[in-house]
């Protein structure tokens, strides 16, 4: 029988995105009055400073799909629901930790290359390492709803399942 469980998870809109977002119109701002010394150009400049501004900033809105078929899990960023771009592809039975995150766990995982696909603080984040033959060896951060657990559980090797889910 084939396994097949996705979810999308929105990224929260955070400090940094609201810091990105006013250097866009600040810039943008500046530009325009810079364009005022040259008034053919200004309609030209503030259309285009819009428009950038406008990419910019909707740009910074995530959403993270988690997708399991059969063992393989895929976590792709959708940006502005224009834009989708592959995050990681990993076979679970490469999996060699997975459990709960912490963030101590990231001073612990020094060597290893992080990709956070959660939201922010939301309480809910789990962990996996594997090694990746592109990327090398990788620690996800994600956020997953229980369906999207019990579809990895059964592609996982039997000690990483029993050190993440327990016996049952």
């Amino acid at each position: 029988m084939d396994i097949f469980v996705e979810q999308i998870v929105k990224k929260k809109f955070g400090p940094r995105d609201y810091g990105i977002a006013a250097a866009t119109v600040v810039v943008g701002l500046a530009l325009i009055f810079l364009s005022l010394q040259i008034p053919p150009i200004v309609l030209l400049v503030t259309v285009g400073v819009c428009f950038a501004a406008y990419y910019i900033i909707s740009s910074r809105n995530l959403e993270f799909e988690y997708s399991v078929t059969n063992g393989d899990i895929t976590i792709d960023k959708i940006i502005n629901r224009r834009r989708r771009k592959r995050v990681i592809s990993v076979d679970a039975r490469e999996i060699e930790e997975m459990g709960r995150f912490h963030p101590d766990l990231l001073r612990r995982k020094a060597g290893c290359t992080r990709v956070f696909t959660s939201r922010q603080d939301s309480g809910g984040e789990w962990y996996f390492c594997a090694h990746h033959p592109q990327k090398g060896n990788v620690l996800v951060v994600f956020d997953p709803e229980e369906k999207v657990l019990k579809a990895i559980r059964p592609f996982l090797r039997g000690q990483v399942a029993f050190v993440a889910f327990g016996r049952n």
